[in-house]
């Protein structure tokens, strides 16, 4: 059940969104209000726009039109709906606690957290590291391949980078990671978020590690004895 709130923050350019879409999407998640609670603050912003929940052909997203604090409706700027009625806590927008979710995150994988910041590439955030190796996340993986070609360029070792599901990872990735022996570690088939707002994982970094070299390694030589 927890894939559902990786593949949303996946897709979250920036990790935040109003109150009503994260209800929307992740309230029948069984940890949302852990979530909330531990991973999630009000920026004191308002929408004005949200995405329509039962949208029609032309996709357009409801107008956020605040008559009063009581009085709040998501118009259909193409009158093919009614107008829903909001009470003013849907509107506001709440953001991610990265620091907080990166330093659980850190405790869960024994990684030694250094810093919770952006490096050079925008899309990656570097959280410290395992034995030695450096260890990044991005929320963003419809760019891995540039992601990943940046890192390399800076890191010239191998290095383990941390993404919210699979989905954009392509074979092609997974053997330019294996063959520089560095790993790609995706939270949502490694990671469960428990009821006090902590992470267990499935298994450790070292035991990502191994059945992806190996399994890639192998691969690999089929290929050049094919060749």
């Amino acid at each position: 059940m927890d894939k559902i709130f990786w593949k949303y923050l996946e897709e979250l350019p920036e990790q935040e969104a109003a109150w009503k879409e994260w209800q929307h999407l992740l309230a029948n998640w069984h940890r949302f209000n852990t979530f909330y609670t531990h991973y999630l603050r009000v920026e004191g912003r308002r929408v004005k726009l949200l995405n329509c929940p039962s949208p029609c052909e032309q996709g357009y997203p409801r107008q956020v039109v605040e008559h009063s604090p009581s009085d709040i409706k998501a118009v259909c700027p193409q009158n093919n709906a009614d107008p829903i009625q909001l009470k003013f806590r849907d509107i506001l927008i709440y953001a991610l606690r990265r620091d907080a979710l990166h330093q659980a995150l850190c405790v869960s994988m024994k990684i030694k957290y250094s810093a919770d910041r952006r490096i050079e590439h925008e899309n990656v955030w570097h959280l410290g590291d395992h034995s030695g190796t450096e260890v990044y996340l991005t929320y963003k993986t419809s760019t891995l391949t540039d992601t990943i070609s940046s890192l390399y360029l800076s890191q010239q070792k191998p290095f383990i980078l941390i993404v919210p599901t699979m989905k954009n990872i392509t074979p092609e990735i997974q053997q330019f990671m294996a063959k520089n022996n560095s790993i790609l570690l995706s939270m949502a088939d490694e990671l469960d978020l428990q009821p006090d707002g902590s992470f267990k994982p499935v298994r450790s970094i070292a035991g990502c590690m191994k059945p992806c070299n190996d399994g890639w390694s192998a691969t690999l030589s089929e290929q050049n004895i094919a060749d």
